[in-house]
Parts: structure tokens; C-alpha cells; sequence
């Protein structure tokens, strides 16, 4: 059984970047990542900065949107990131969903069906020309988590609403992944956080605008409860479906405190 992983995805539009990268290695958690939309961040010069600061942490993406690169293109500046870095680069990919920042990009937003067809193209490149480069495919329908299953490291469930949801994504991975299912690592997007505390539900409700509080409450893309309790719940993700990655979403200062709890708690529990 794997070990549990924490990523925390920096949006990098407010304070100093650096800063916050020193805070969140500080946190213990594994894994800096940005992700890739206009109006925030530039990816991989965040990543070598990133890098310059903290000496630990894996640093990756989360992730890239594959419509904005040419297959070559990306591969070389992911390489270059990853040299840069010290090999420290997990590449994080999708297919890309938001058709006005493909607009103002100046690039066509082509149909679901092509954008995956071009991730894939971009999956298989990088594969084929840095065969050592860990890649991580992330969504929630059934092209992509093929994908994602057949080809990549790991596999990023992005919208869960609940946890018979969670049960059925994963047994399709599993389904399409075959043989490989054992090299996967499985990963959930967390975009609430709350330890001890009530969360903070709006996020969520961006998601699922039609959803009641009750509702959004059961969603699989939020951790919050008590410490033991929430001790728990993670063990039974890895326990029942294999899910030992969790990358929070821009954290403030209260959920990174949150975070740096839980990681010791489980850290603690594992060594007893």
C-alpha cells in the first residue's frame, strides 16, 4: 500500500510566491504545484523559482492545459524545468475546458472529443521523448480517465460529489487500467480544507451551483471534520479505493496550518 502524498497548488497572484513556497515545504507536504490559466501564474518559471528556494519538495504541475502547447514544444520546456530543478518535476496535464481563455489565447477551442485527442498526442510525446518524467492526467469522464489509465503515473480525480461517485471513477480506472492499475497513484483534488473548524463551502458550490449545503458537504474534493476523524477518512480512501494523493487547492494561511496537522498526525500514526 502507498504512502500517503500532499500537494498544495499555489495560485501565485497574490503575495510573494517565494514566501509562500517556503511555507508550504515547511508544512511537510510533498508536492508544490501551480496551474496553468491566464490572469495567474506562469507555470514553469514558477516552478524553477519554486525550486530555488525550497531544497525538498517535488514540484509539478496542476495542471497544464495540453491545448495551449505543441506536443515538441511542451516536452522541451518541461525537460528544461525538470534539468532545472534538479529532477524534480512532476508533469501534471489536462485537456483544457475553459473556451475563453482559448480565445483570448488566440487559439480555436475545438470540440471535447479533439482536445482530448490532442492531450493525448501531448500524453504519448513526453512519454515517448523523457520516458522518466512522471506524468499525472486529471478529469472525470471516461476519454480522459482512460487515458489517463492506460498511459499515465497518476490519475487526478477532478469533481466528485460524493463518495458512490468515487467508487464508480475508480472502478472504471481500474477496469481500463488492467494490469498497470498497481502502478498507479490515485490522487483527489482538495478545494477545502477545514480541521476543527466549519468549511468554507463556496468553492464547491462553484462546482455544483444546484447543490444544498448538505450536499456540497458530501463532496469527495473537501476534507473537514475533526482531526481523528478526518485521520480516518483518509485512511479509508486508501484502504478501500487506493486514493493516497491529495493536493489542496491555494490554502490560506489557517488551512496550511490545517494541513501541516494532518500530515503529522498520519506520519505519527504510520511510525507507531
Amino acid at each position: 500500500m502507498r504512502d500517503f502524498r500532499f500537494g498544495v497548488n499555489l495560485l501565485g497572484v497574490e503575495g510573494d510566491f517565494r514566501d509562500q513556497v517556503r511555507a508550504v515545504e515547511a508544512s511537510g507536504a510533498d508536492v508544490l504545484l501551480v496551474p496553468d490559466h491566464l490572469g495567474l501564474i506562469a507555470p514553469f518559471p514558477a516552478l524553477v523559482a519554486a525550486g530555488q528556494v525550497a531544497q525538498r519538495i517535488q514540484l509539478g504541475t496542476f495542471v497544464l492545459n495540453a491545448g495551449f502547447y505543441s506536443p515538441a514544444l511542451l516536452e522541451r520546456d518541461a525537460g528544461t524545468t525538470n534539468r532545472l530543478t534538479g529532477g524534480r518535476l512532476e508533469l501534471g496535464l489536462g485537456a483544457g475546458y475553459v473556451a475563453d481563455e482559448f480565445e483570448a489565447a488566440g487559439i480555436a477551442f475545438p470540440s471535447a472529443g479533439k482536445r482530448v485527442a490532442h492531450l493525448t498526442d501531448v500524453v504519448q510525446h513526453v512519454k515517448t521523448n523523457a520516458p522518466d518524467l512522471p506524468i499525472m492526467v486529471a478529469g472525470v469522464g471516461n476519454k480522459v480517465l482512460t487515458l489517463a489509465a492506460q498511459h499515465a503515473d497518476i490519475v487526478a480525480f477532478s469533481n466528485i460529489p460524493n463518495i458512490d461517485t468515487l467508487a464508480e471513477r475508480v472502478e472504471f480506472v481500474k477496469e481500463a487500467a488492467g494490469e498497470r492499475i498497481d502502478d498507479l497513484e490515485l490522487n483527489l483534488i482538495i478545494f477545502e480544507l477545514a480541521i476543527d473548524r466549519e468549511p468554507n463551502l463556496s468553492t464547491l458550490r462553484q462546482m455544483q451551483p444546484d447543490a444544498t449545503d448538505e450536499q456540497l458537504m458530501e463532496s469527495m474534493n473537501m476534507i473537514s471534520g475533526p482531526l481523528d476523524d478526518v485521520v480516518a477518512t483518509l485512511t479509508m480512501l486508501r484502504e478501500r479505493f487506493g486514493v493516497t494523493y491529495f493536493t489542496v487547492i491555494e490554502p490560506d494561511e489557517t488551512a496550511l496550518a490545517d494541513l501541516a496537522r494532518l500530515i503529522t498526525a498520519l506520519r505519527s500514526e504510520s511510525t507507531s
